[in-house]
This record gives C-alpha cells, sequence and structure tokens, in this order.
C-alpha cells in the first residue's frame, strides 16, 4: 500500500465515481430514442428497438460508440449535445461525498485529475465549475488519446503528462478493470469503488466510499 509520503497525485473515474449514471442512462436510453421517434413519427418502443440494435452493432470496440455527434448525424437529430444533454439535465448527480473529499485532499496538497472514458462533452457537462475547478488536468481516453478504453497505455501516458511515477499515483474507479485491474498492472495504487456495497470487501483495494480514501491516507489530511 502507498504512504502519503509516496503519494502526489489522486485520479478518479466519473460516471458512478463522482457523479451517478442516470443521466448518461438518460441520454443514450431515453434522448436519442425520444428525438428519433419524433422526428420519425415512430413509438418510443420502436425508435428504441432501432437504436438500440445499431449501438449493439457498432459496440463499445469502436470510437463511434461512445461519441454522440456520430449518433446525431446518424439520425439526422436537429439538436446539438448540449441541447439534448439540457433536456436531462436534472438527470446529473454528484455524489455526496465527492466535494468534500476533494477539497480534504487538494487542502493536503495532492494534484487531483479526472481519468475516465466517458468523452469530453459528458464529463463537462455534469462536473459542475464547483468541483471541476479543484482538478488540475481531466484526461478523456476516448476525446484525447482515441482509446476507447481506459487501458495500460492509457493510464502510462497520463502519469507521463503529469511526471509522476505510477506509484505515486492513486486512481479510484467502478470499473473492475478499466479502473483497478488495468493500474495495477503498471503499478498505480488503485481502489475498486463498489457504492452499492454488494462485493463482498476480502479485498483491502475494495471501497464503499470517497470518505475511505480520506481514513487511508490521513495522517496527511
Amino acid at each position: 500500500m502507498a504512504t502519503e509520503e509516496d503519494v502526489k497525485v489522486f485520479s478518479f473515474d466519473v460516471d458512478g465515481t463522482l457523479v451517478s449514471k442516470s443521466f448518461t442512462d438518460a441520454v443514450w436510453l431515453r434522448g436519442i430514442p425520444e428525438a428519433y421517434a419524433e422526428q420519425k413519427g415512430l413509438s418510443i418502443e420502436d425508435a428504441y428497438a432501432i437504436i438500440k440494435s445499431d449501438y449493439e452493432r457498432v459496440g463499445d470496440e469502436s470510437i463511434e460508440w461512445y461519441r454522440i455527434d456520430y449518433w446525431l448525424r446518424k439520425y439526422g437529430l436537429e439538436l446539438t449535445p448540449e441541447e439534448l444533454f439540457t433536456r436531462y439535465r436534472n438527470e446529473v448527480h454528484v455524489y455526496e461525498d465527492v466535494e468534500h473529499v476533494l477539497k480534504e485532499l487538494r487542502s493536503a496538497g495532492y494534484d487531483l485529475v479526472i481519468s475516465s472514458n466517458a468523452t469530453m462533452e459528458f464529463i463537462e457537462f455534469q462536473i459542475p465549475p464547483v468541483i471541476r475547478r479543484l482538478f488540475s488536468h481531466i484526461f478523456s481516453a476516448t476525446s484525447h488519446f482515441g482509446e476507447v478504453k481506459k487501458s495500460n497505455s492509457f493510464y502510462t501516458r497520463v502519469c507521463q503528462i503529469l511526471n509522476v511515477e505510477p506509484h505515486q499515483m492513486v486512481h479510484v474507479g467502478d470499473h473492475w478493470v478499466f479502473d483497478f485491474l488495468n493500474p495495477r498492472e503498471i503499478g498505480i495504487n488503485a481502489y475498486f469503488l463498489d457504492r452499492s456495497g454488494s462485493t463482498n470487501k476480502w479485498h483491502r483495494y475494495i471501497i464503499n466510499s470517497l470518505e475511505e480514501v480520506l481514513k487511508m491516507f490521513g495522517d496527511k489530511v
């Protein structure tokens, strides 16, 4: 386990870590089907079936799968990402522990960054300014590096840009492979965040809230 003296940077995932997944689910599973149904005069059920089939056909191994502008153009929808996002702004929910934990870490002198698979449009819309300003960098695998997953090379590049060694970074996220296994493979101190508490905490690197991060690095904060 890293010590306070080793760590210089705390990195966080976005969906499921800083904010709930309700907004992204609303945009992809309600917003686009509803807009397509309205434009084409289809039922919501028929529009959803068509779009779900297209999502599956393109697949999450393709960069287009993540790009909202690609889907708006594909269906000829006459609205911007911002207009679509605004329809579901009430679905953006920042978790209650986020602001407090980030401010404590920042006050303790740690550098804070976002390391996400989401595109910048989604990140910027969901993270309010009061929280965004606490981060020195935002890294989007899809927008900045053209990668469809947070791979080992993604984390390596992040460390290089920040000029830190992997053991000097802590990463927290809710995906077992992309937020836990992959960063740990290159030496990053990764913690798997399970906010539901459903994962058996047999592992000391499984946490249920960001407050647990403060407990682990409490001497400095």
